[in-house]
Order: C-alpha cells, then structure tokens, then sequence
C-alpha cells in the first residue's frame, strides 16, 4: 500500500453502515477501541486520506477488503483545502483523557506566549492527537485564531517537490483562514522559502486582527523527502527567531506534532528544528494513570489485576486502553490477555505486526532487535541502531545500551526473529 489511503467515494455509504452493523452506535467508539483519534476515523467515514496503516487496522475492525474500498489514485493537491477547518470545530472527547503533569500546563504555557513553537513528538499511540486537542479546548478562542492541518493529505508529488509543498502549504493555510483570493493575489512563484515567508509576513499575518494558533500534524510525512524536509522545515527556525523581535512574527504561535517512526531511515541529528522552541516527548502513563484510565473505564480491576496488565505492556497509552475496553466490553478476560497478548491472535496482533513490518524492511534494525530480545541485559548495539530502535518505540537507553521497551515486545520478537 501507498503512505495514505483514502475511501472510493461511491464506498462512503458502505463503510458508514459497517460501522453500525460491526456493534459500533458511535464513531467515539470505535476509535476509543482502535486507540485513534476521533477525527482520523472521521477523515476515513468521509473520504479523506489517513496513515495506510490506520487504513488498514480500521479496514479490518470493520470486516472491510481495504483492497476493494481504497482509492489507489493519486492523492489530489485539493484533498486538504476542501477539509473542514479543524482549528475552529475539531472537538474531542475529554471523559477519558488522563492528564500527565506537567506535560499539559507546559504546553498551554508554551502556545500563550507570542511567537512561540512547540514540538510534541512521540511514538504512535501517545496521544499526540488528543494533547493537541486538549491544548486548544482550553485557549481562550476569543484571543486566539486557530488552524489546523495534517501533512498526510499531501500526495507524495506535492512533499516530494519544495515549490509545489511552499505553494500547497501557503494555500491551504490562506483557504482555512477564508483568505484564498489573497494567495491569489499576492503568492510569489519559484523564490523557494523565500516566497513563503514573505507571503505569511507581508501580507497573511498582516490581514489578522488576533494572534494565529497554527497547529501542524503528522509533519513526520515529510521526513522521507529529507532535503525538501530539511528546507521546509527550516521555515519555522527562521520564523521562530525572527519573532524575537518582530511584532508581526509575534502573531504566530506553532504547534508541530511528529512520530518518531519516521525518523528511520531517516537522520535528523542535523534537523532544523532540533533546540528550537520547547519540545515534548510524551511519557507513559505512571501506575496511578493508568488507575485514573481504569477507573474512567469502569473497568473493576484492582490495583494488582492492573499491574498485570502494566507488567505486559508498560504505561503505552494506546496498549493500555485498548486492554481496558477489551476486558471491560468482556471482549477476553484479564487471564486470556495475559495468554494471547504478545501473539498474533491476540487484541495487538496489527500493532505487533506493523512493527514487524518495519523492522523487515530494514535488515540491520531486525538483527538488532534480535540481539536485544534474545539478551539478559541491556544491549549497545552502536548509536545509530540504538537510536532507530527507540525512535520506532521499541526499546528504552539504559545508559548507552538498550532493552526492550516492554515484555510484549520481547516475547513477540523473540518468536518471530528467532529464525
């Protein structure tokens, strides 16, 4: 499959009522199920391009052939300009958010200072998505306009080319403020970042009469592309810097959000946006945490049925919800999870896959993880390897050495890479 899919349009109506007919009365549902944010499997029920492997895994909750509904065309450069404006109406359910201070203060602090940028990166399955929710449910949307995008309803020939990726981006940024003509009028072809900033300082940030919240998902779709990456991203460097002392650089304020899956093949120890702003790397949730989780799921598990669940997979928000609804939904008990967890058959086995996937597709991260899961103790297996395993979140530093991140890990991998 390509790096995004979306839906055939004439399937919409299909995929809406297998919702309905797989048990699902609520999209809320479904995503608090597969661990998503309610806004990709929106995107999906309405046609708009999604991470292929999202694709994939909603594909087959809801018993679909992704290979039949899935629009294998090129993405076109539309596909984001005609997305609703989720800055302004993205909602979220907050009845399961579990806060991890200070994490979320920081954040909020960080936006409400003028010409500010922050980085929020993370393994799949943090909750990038839904801090990022959380961040702009508690600005005050009076002082503040707020627009937000992701980078994967970019086809590859826009994020493969520098131009068209700086017209696209100015584009979409101009339509979701209701200020397209002005693109129109005053965008500056083929003078590279150039055009960029001199179109968002001369005339964009000008036409505003209130500080702009611009909010940058799933940036790590770029990383592929490193050298347009790397001058693309320079962008907001600049930016940054340059709202130390100039009042209309003040008006922005960033929100970058990134995977750090992607940074394999990737190098980005040189990146342009490595010091700068504030960075967050989410942690995973403390025992208590995951008690709160529990608790809000009403899950009637004690503190040493929860320690089971926590001694598998650790504090990973995504594993640890989806084990809570699972057991709570009576899905499998507490014993058959312990059972099936780190297998195939178990409620990880797309998770567990997907990662097996990516380690087969580079030779040297499998026999490294290889070494790491058939070891009795922490593993240097140089920086480079290291650092690629944890940036797909499989491993934790001890030191300059690595072990595995969780026991479903090394159970899982010890199997499959036995061979």
């Amino acid at each position: 499959m390509g790096r995004s899919l979306k839906v055939k349009s004439e399937y919409i109506p299909r995929v809406k009522q297998a919702l309905k007919r797989n048990g699902y009365a609520t999209q809320q549902l479904l995503a608090e199920e597969l661990g998503f944010a309610r806004s990709t499997l929106n995107l999906f029920l309405n046609g708009k391009s999604i991470n292929n492997l999202n694709f994939y895994e909603i594909c087959q909750k809801l018993a679909l052939d992704y290979r039949e509904i899935a629009d294998w065309d090129e993405l076109e450069e539309t596909a984001a300009a005609m997305s609703e404006d989720e800055g302004e109406n993205r909602a979220a359910d907050f009845s399961k958010y579990v806060e991890r201070p200070p994490v979320e203060q920081l954040c909020l602090e960080t936006v409400s200072q003028a010409g500010s940028l922050l980085r929020i990166k993370s393994a799949k399955g943090m909750g990038k998505t839904l801090l990022v929710d959380r961040i702009l449910s508690q600005v005050d949307k009076r002082r503040y306009k707020t627009v937000s995008f992701s980078f994967l309803q970019a086809s590859k020939r826009i994020i493969s080319d520098l131009d068209q990726l700086l017209s696209w981006f100015a584009l979409i940024i101009s339509k979701k403020l209701g200020l397209a003509n002005l693109f129109e009028e005053k965008w500056q072809e083929g003078l590279g970042i150039y055009s960029c900033t001199a179109y968002f300082e001369d005339h964009l940030l000008k036409k505003l009469d209130k500080p702009l919240i611009l909010v940058l998902e799933e940036i790590d779709s770029l990383f592929v592309y490193a050298s347009v990456a790397d001058d693309f991203l320079s962008l907001f460097r600049l930016w940054h810097e340059e709202a130390k002392n100039n009042n209309t650089w003040q008006k922005l304020h960033l929100i970058i959000t990134y995977s750090t899956e992607n940074y394999v093949p990737a190098d980005l120890n040189t990146s342009p946006l490595i010091n700068v702003g504030t960075e967050i790397l989410l942690p995973d949730f403390t025992p208590e945490q995951v008690l709160t989780l529990a608790n809000k799921y009403q899950a009637n598990l004690g503190k040493d049925e929860l320690q089971k669940i926590i001694n598998l997979v650790g504090g990973h928000p995504y594993l640890i919800q989806k084990a809570l609804y699972a057991i709570t939904q009576k899905q499998l008990s507490l014993a058959d999870f312990e059972q099936t967890a780190a297998t195939e058959a178990g409620i990880y086995g797309d998770h567990l896959r997907g990662h097996l996937l990516n380690l087969q597709e580079h030779p040297n991260l499998a026999a490294g993880m290889k070494k790491v899961v058939e070891s009795s103790s922490p593993v240097d297996l140089g920086a480079t390897i290291n650092w690629q395993l944890h940036s797909l979140g499989l491993v934790n530093f001890v030191q300059n050495a690595v072990q595995p991140r969780y026991p479903l890990y090394s159970d899982y991998f010890r199997y499959r890479l036995s061979a």
